[in-house]
């Protein structure tokens, strides 16, 4: 899918619970429908691995692998959308190379706030943590 090697995978959960699993499943469909992605993303639906002893994981995961960066502005502008067209939007947590940000609202300055905190996460590969203020926290893959 990708062309000249860049692609980038974004990880998406909605939600707690029996809400997020439907939740997840919903925006799974909206991805895939998304004219602005055809093409250009690679989405798949996982359930998140559970911790031993724990019975089979609950919470669903929307996988999405992008194949170009303008791709990654479409992608986070989408599940925005998503959100703001639920009747009680949910918590919507993002992860892109280990960089995690929650998206607040629809509005496109948190979409610009979250593109910009991955941003700075690709140059300072080394740093943890978001923008101030910008509702974002790094971290490390589990």
């Amino acid at each position: 899918m990708a062309e000249g090697g860049w692609a980038v995978e974004v990880t998406v959960s909605v939600g707690d619970g029996a809400e997020g699993v439907e939740g997840a499943v919903s925006l799974y469909r909206w991805l895939v429908d998304e004219p602005e992605l055809r093409g250009q993303a690679g989405v798949s639906l996982e359930a998140e691995p559970s911790e031993p002893g724990q019975m089979g994981g609950g919470l669903e995961l929307v996988n999405v692998v992008l194949s170009n960066s303008i791709a990654l502005g479409s992608l986070v502008t989408a599940v925005a959308t998503w959100r703001g067209s639920r009747a009680r939007p949910p918590q919507i947590r993002l992860e892109r190379d280990g960089v995690v940000v929650t998206l607040q609202d629809g509005s496109p300055e948190a979409v610009e706030r979250i593109l910009r905190v991955w941003s700075e996460g690709e140059r300072d590969q080394g740093d943890e943590g978001g923008a101030p203020g910008s509702g974002a926290r790094g971290g490390e893959r589990g």
